[in-house]
């Protein structure tokens, strides 16, 4: 009866686990909330774009919605925007470039998402295999039935050392969605690019590219401090940093081609957006392509949890029930219960 009630208990809290897999995950890797506000922010610039476009002016109230997008869209645009309009300058190929940023994003969550699937499809199948087992065991082997306390104590061990397994390959396929980036680092993509697309913005107004890389700076330092420190609030700077990873190190040095071109730029008198789009196209491909090798060894980094803990799980189960069954069989403690052990 015990057993039953356990194994109910569990079962109870494993379709819960499943049918709340989407919401935790949404929480875990954080990619159906993205995708909504991404979405969000590319009707939006979409919207203001098609108005410049048929010739006319959006109304006021637009533009102080554009301010209250998540973070950092709203705060790169709104400022990019009325850096421009404050000194006559063409609106219509920031909104373009800021929308084609947003998609872009966009469009790395979703293959992000689509590409985990296979983890996810493990998680939750390891979820499901020791009450199952525990269950059918039962019901198969009347020692165990007998000894109703030490297997609900063995399944509850097995269950705990199995979700250990589970949440490691969660966290395998969590690292590969960004590509190999710590927790504390995965906002320096998104903030990398729009930095980027700020100083674009800035040159673009007839600002010197050292001054543009400052004003840059000051928005990465609002959003990513430790980037900015990484890259350098001056383009005289070169700041000594210590890499954590290829992902890091891809962003840092794209930062520092960035300072590198604003700097040639300004010594030799010539125009640097060129250099800092390609740039910027280049960061693009290589987080791209880091992510998509990373996605790529995810099943083989989710070997490691498996025989570490799911497999040892599995297998403690069936033999501690052949344990039972052979104590049982031989006739030396019939009716074994937790005070004999």
């Amino acid at each position: 009866m015990v057993l039953w009630i356990v194994s109910g208990f569990f079962l109870i809290r494993g379709t819960r686990f499943v049918f709340g897999e989407a919401r935790f995950l949404d929480s875990f890797f954080g990619v159906r909330k993205n995708r909504q506000k991404v979405i969000q922010v590319v009707l939006f610039l979409r919207e203001l774009e098609e108005t410049l476009m048929a010739g006319l002016v959006p109304d006021p109230r637009r533009w102080a919605q554009l301010k209250k997008l998540e973070k950092p869209w709203g705060r790169l645009a709104s400022e990019s925007l009325e850096d421009l309009r404050s000194s006559g300058g063409a609106l219509l190929p920031t909104l373009h470039r800021l929308r084609a940023l947003a998609e872009d994003h966009g469009v790395a969550l979703e293959d992000a998402q689509a590409k985990t699937a296979q983890a996810l499809v493990q998680s939750l199948v390891c979820a499901f295999l020791v009450p199952f087992v525990g269950v059918v065991l039962y019901l198969l082997l009347p020692a165990i039935q007998q000894n109703s306390k030490l297997w609900g104590l063995a399944c509850a061990g097995a269950l705990g050392w199995m979700a250990q397994g589970v949440f490691w390959m969660l966290r395998v396929a969590e690292s590969a969605r960004w590509g190999g980036l710590t927790p504390v680092h995965r906002t320096w993509v998104l903030s990398s690019l729009c930095a980027g697309e700020r100083l674009l913005a800035l040159v673009r107004l007839g600002m010197p590219p050292d001054l543009a890389w400052t004003r840059a700076s000051e928005f990465l330092a609002n959003e990513t401090p430790d980037l900015a420190q990484a890259w350098g609030c001056s383009v005289w700077e070169t700041p000594q940093v210590q890499f954590f990873g290829r992902a890091e190190e891809i962003i840092v040095v794209a930062g520092h081609s960035i300072r590198k071109a604003a700097l040639v730029a300004l010594m030799e008198g010539r125009p640097c957006l060129e250099r800092v789009e390609a740039v910027l196209r280049g960061l693009r491909v290589s987080m791209k392509t880091q992510v998509e090798r990373e996605l790529s060894l995810v099943g083989t980094h989710a070997l490691k949890p498996l025989f570490l803990c799911i497999a040892p799980s599995i297998l403690g189960l069936l033999f501690f029930a052949l344990w039972l069954t052979g104590v049982d069989s031989i006739g030396d403690a019939p009716g074994v219960s937790l005070a004999t052990f």
